[in-house]
């Protein structure tokens, strides 16, 4: 199969730090060129190029991975057109962002969500169930080291990625959680001489060194689906989330600890529940990793990528 993957422009791909989507993008590039397709990336601001590049190219199918540039989707000459938005709040949008599913639904493609909440919301709002799937992130499990019994830090949390206000990591800073901060900062109220904060890492860095911690903890305020939770959990890693950061993981394990919006302030029950977090985790790091592999590994994902394509 020839398959475009259609990215924003703005950042190179294969990123040479953070940027969530264009990993993914470059993630569904190998991993489909791995499996015999041919995989053609198209990134750029040029939407005329855009066009131009996919009409010529025959392809069997093109995926736009960027929604403000859904209107293009109409003069692309191809079967199968699928589209997906990363908008992180979009089970839960700002007014300001309504417009995103008019836009999606109107753009004549095929609708990727990144969850079932996402998914529900677009059928709620009018769009057509049989025009709409759901494809979680994906990851490759084995590439991340996973310290089984001697865990070098088992009485700390981690937090991995963008420093933001979405994410709350200022507000976690000096409340005796005994959690260590990774990522590049963009938030002016977040304190970067703090001990704790170990400033942006490399992939590499991550991978062997994130199964160091008991577990993980993201309290954002918006996920689409959270990349950084598979990391987490392919490390061996428990995790401690807010609601909004909880897409498509079974919440009946135990290992999975989700916070009530109503006690993200309260900072003694976030102690209490981290640690007790830690304790249930530790003992059972391989049964984490192997659920995020039969759940969440590329094998997986890339299969119903493949269905959904082929349901078109």
């Amino acid at each position: 199969m020839k398959i475009a993957l259609v990215a924003g422009g703005h950042l190179p791909i294969p990123p040479q730090g953070w940027g969530g989507v264009e990993h993914l993008i470059w993630n569904f590039h190998n991993q489909l060129t791995e499996r015999g397709d041919e995989v053609v990336l198209v990134n750029t601001t040029d939407l005329k190029d855009v066009v131009t590049t996919i009409n010529n190219g025959n392809f069997d199918a093109v995926h736009l991975h960027y929604d403000q540039y859904s209107d293009i989707m109409s003069h692309i000459n191809c079967d199968k057109k699928l589209i997906t938005s990363h908008y992180p709040n979009l089970e839960n949008p700002e007014p300001q962002y309504l417009f995103l599913y008019d836009l999606l639904k109107n753009s004549g493609a095929h609708i990727v969500c990144l969850s079932d909440r996402i998914e529900k919301e677009f059928v709620n709002r009018g769009c057509d169930s049989t025009n709409v799937s759901i494809l979680p992130c994906g990851i490759d499990v084995d590439l991340y080291s996973i310290d089984e019994n001697d865990v070098l830090y088992p009485d700390r949390s981690v937090i991995v990625g963008k420093i933001e206000p979405r994410k709350r990591q200022a507000f976690l800073q000096g409340k005796d959680l005994n959690i260590d901060f990774i990522g590049n900062n963009v938030d002016s109220t977040f304190d970067t001489g703090d001990p704790c904060y170990f400033g942006e890492q490399s992939k590499q860095d991550i991978m062997d060194n994130l199964t160091s911690y008991a577990n993980m903890v993201l309290l954002s305020s918006g996920e689409a689906h959270p990349f950084v939770c598979l990391e987490g959990m392919a490390a061996g890693l428990g995790l401690v989330l807010s609601e909004q950061s909880t897409a498509n993981l079974d919440l009946n394990k135990p290992f999975i600890t989700v916070i009530p919006d109503d006690k993200l302030n309260d900072t003694e029950f976030l102690k209490n529940k981290i640690e007790e977090n830690r304790k249930i985790s530790l003992p059972i790091r391989k049964e984490i990793r192997q659920y995020c592999k039969d759940n969440f590994d590329w094998c997986v994902i890339i299969e119903k990528y493949k269905e959904i394509i082929n349901s078109i």
